[in-house]
């Protein structure tokens, strides 16, 4: 079966440069309205609260949301590059068709989101929790997913190419189909059983690790 393309941000070819980022975002908080058709540089919106705001065809550069409240907000063909988005708490926040590039994300909280048509490149995820996501067409490629937690995720089309997963956790969500050769694998988290890496592709380095992960001695 082949498999279904995944689709970039559809941005128009020019954004207009937004003056005065952090009020023209309060106006449309105000209004209920979205933020949509801007380029952002610099931006700080560090603690606000900014749950069920809905983000359209945008580029954020160099801006910081650490601690923001981002709980059911949406993300749809928005580009973030060098952002930093540690600490938010994103519970069901919804990103389609975008792309993070260098973005940090330390200790966020992505519980039961949605990334659909994503791109995660070059970013780190540390101690990140995506328990119960759903994650569609995605791509991470470079992402330190160190002590992140992705239990009980359900996936379709996800590609991990040079990722750092240690200490990840991977409870009660199955993995097969993904491929983990390109990535580097320690102390991962599964079940007692382990029955989520049923189907999953690992090198033979990381098969000796999964082996002492469920307790079996090699000699």
């Amino acid at each position: 079966m082949e498999r279904k393309k995944r689709l970039p941000p559809a941005l128009p070819d020019r954004l207009e440069p937004a003056e005065r980022p952090e009020e023209l975002v309060d106006m449309a908080k105000a209004m209920e309205e979205p933020v949509a058709g801007w380029h952002f540089t610099g931006m700080d919106l560090s603690g606000e609260d900014l749950r069920e705001m809905r983000f359209q065809k945008c580029v954020f550069q160099s801006c910081r949301f650490t601690g923001c409240d981002l709980s059911g907000a949406s993300f749809e063909d928005v580009v973030l590059r060098h952002c930093d988005l540690s600490g938010i708490k994103a519970d069901r926040t919804y990103f389609c068709r975008c792309r993070l590039t260098d973005v940090k994300a330390a200790a966020a909280n992505f519980i039961d989101c949605r990334l659909v048509h994503l791109e995660l490149a070059e970013s780190s995820l540390r101690g990140a929790n995506l328990t119960g996501a759903s994650i569609e067409q995605a791509h991470f490629a470079a992402v330190d997913l160190s002590d992140a937690w992705f239990s009980e995720c359900r996936h379709k089309g996800l590609v991990l190419e040079e990722c750092t997963l240690i200490r990840t956790s991977f409870f009660k969500t199955m993995l097969k189909g993904l491929d983990f050769t390109t990535s580097r694998m320690e102390g991962i988290t599964v079940s007692n059983s382990g029955e989520e890496l049923r189907g999953a592709i690992v090198n033979v380095q990381q098969a000796a690790e999964l082996a002492r992960v469920l307790g079996v001695v090699i000699r």
